[in-house]
């Protein structure tokens, strides 16, 4: 759900008509808060309601053992959860709503810090941000959109809390979701020349799009709505499948500009070749329409006290469009140094250590750099 959370976002519709593909930065800005925070805020909204953060002498209300009976099913999707404190019962109940889809949280992007306010009867208070043990990832705020902490209760030692979704809304609000999201889809490949880079970058977004839509279809389907899915709806697969197809049409000439002479066994070379080649894009010539243009800088380093030499390595590589001369992703640029006995070891073990920095990142570089420019 690389980029669901931000389908409501003003920047994301700006650059959604605009067609700017930047990646919005994995991500998490404006809306993402917002989404917590609703999340976390207790409903004003329709449906039963009961006091918020009660205590010990009030008695151990129905909805902690017998949800249902309070929120019936028929009408609502609810998970409770508890915990050593307030904040840690709500972020248990959003898990166990989110596994009611059978989803889980992710381990790779996270929120580190989100202010949120937190409701209790008719006061407000702002609790800081999330601690380490309770992050919660992108997929998960963006599949809970929607859903509400309705209830907070405490005994004094146990602390509980109810997260719901109310069917029909949901229903309404992920429909709308959806048609939204397929309609960027629609503007996003709205594009004269596919066999681009800029064809390759934009079927990679729509990728992503489609998986979010996926994950809102999983949830239409829980609360049946599934009738309201649109017909025809392409999978993620789909679409990688078309840009993989466009960059097996795409030439890429890659070449040393200056500094060859420092990379005789061609490693440097290689490696870049490589990962291009990976991605998908054809080996291409001098005459390509695109050529990675890689700068690879060998010095010596003094260092003071050591008895060994040191050699530093200095690269970089932009992938440029010919016909322009401009670059079309940012320049990736790497350095480091190695020691040695004597300088030509020393000068050897950085052009080895480089090529192994190039084979273990450019190629995730590139795609990610790919999949968002305009």
């Amino acid at each position: 759900m690389a980029l669901f959370q931000h389908w409501q976002s003003p920047v994301f519709q700006n650059k959604i008509t605009e067609v700017n593909m930047n990646k919005f930065s994995r991500f998490i800005t404006i809306i993402l808060i917002v989404s917590f925070c609703g999340f976390i805020i207790a409903a004003c909204g329709s449906g039963p309601s009961s006091p918020s953060g009660g205590s010990a002498g009030l008695g151990r209300p129905a909805w902690i053992n017998n949800p249902g009976s309070v929120y019936p099913d028929s009408v609502y999707i609810v998970a409770t959860g508890s915990g050593r404190d307030q904040q840690q019962a709500q972020y248990t109940a959003r898990v166990n709503l989110l596994g009611i889809f059978g989803m889980k949280l992710s381990d790779e992007v996270t929120i580190e810090e989100v202010s949120q306010q937190i409701s209790a009867g008719n006061q407000t208070t702002n609790t800081g941000t999330i601690t380490a043990s309770q992050k919660i990832s992108a997929s998960a705020s963006g599949i809970l959109a929607g859903a509400e902490i309705k209830e907070n209760w405490n005994d004094g030692r146990e602390f509980y809390a109810l997260a719901i979704m109310e069917r029909s809304k949901t229903r309404d609000l992920y429909t709308g979701i959806i048609n939204r999201l397929t309609q960027s889809i629609n503007e996003i490949l709205n594009i004269p020349n596919r066999n681009t880079i800029d064809g390759y970058s934009r079927y990679r977004l729509a990728a992503n799009l489609a998986e979010d839509i996926d994950d809102c279809v999983k949830v239409l389907a829980f609360v049946g709505g599934t009738a309201s899915v649109p017909a025809g709806l392409r999978s993620k697969n789909d679409y990688l499948t078309e840009a993989r197809n466009i960059a097996a049409t795409i030439p890429v000439f890659v070449t040393i500009t200056r500094g060859a002479e420092n990379d005789p066994e061609r490693r440097i070379l290689s490696a870049f070749q490589r990962a291009v080649g990976n991605v998908g894009f054809r080996t291409g010539d001098a005459n390509s329409p695109y050529v990675l243009q890689v700068t690879l800088a060998l010095s010596e380093v003094q260092l003071p006290n050591q008895t060994n030499k040191f050699a530093r390595y200095e690269i970089t590589a932009n992938l440029i469009q010919r016909s322009t001369n401009q670059g079309v992703i940012p320049a990736y640029s790497i350095n480091g140094r190695e020691g040695h006995l004597n300088l030509s070891e020393a000068q050897q073990r950085a052009v080895r250590a480089a090529e192994t920095k190039i084979n273990n990142e450019f190629r995730g570089e590139l795609e990610d750099h790919l999949s968002s420019i305009r």
